[in-house]
């Protein structure tokens, strides 16, 4: 079962800090908690539930397993909480909060046999020649219909 606590004032200024220099609209709240169950990942973002909301006032709840976070050197602490912050969106047109999933997803023996900007290369041809397929179906399907008129 999940243990949660508060987590240490050194470790809430840190993430305050990077909160402030993020990309998150200050109206956001943000609850950070240490939760010592987290095994297999350095943290998690998750949306607060509209009850939690209406009970807390907090629209995000970060976990961290904060024992294993603080032996981190200073960089690996600075990494974890840009990597979590970066999961967090807010569209203002449509005032809709969202938690996205990486970008990246592939296998570190990979990775390390190439870089990661050939993995993005990868994904971009991949996304581009996916865009083109679509417009020459859709050309496709347009000709056809000319056809038939």
């Amino acid at each position: 079962m999940a243990k949660f606590e508060e987590v240490y004032e050194d470790t809430l200024k840190i993430f305050n800090r990077d909160i402030e220099d993020s990309h998150i609209p200050g109206f956001l709240k943000i609850k950070v908690l240490s939760n010592d169950g987290l095994k297999d990942c350095p943290g998690k973002v998750s949306k607060a539930a509209d009850i939690v909301k209406f009970m807390t006032k907090y629209d995000i709840i970060i976990q961290i397993n904060e024992p294993i976070f603080d032996q981190l050197g200073d960089n690996q602490k600075d990494y974890i909480i840009k990597d979590l912050l970066a999961q967090v969106h807010y569209d203002m047109d449509k005032e809709k909060l969202s938690i996205n999933k990486p970008d990246v997803s592939t296998f570190s023996g990979v990775l390390r046999q190439y870089d990661i900007d050939t993995y993005m290369g990868i994904k971009d041809s991949i996304a581009s020649l996916l865009e083109e397929k679509k417009i020459q179906e859709d050309l496709a399907k347009q000709s056809a219909k000319t056809k038939k008129s």
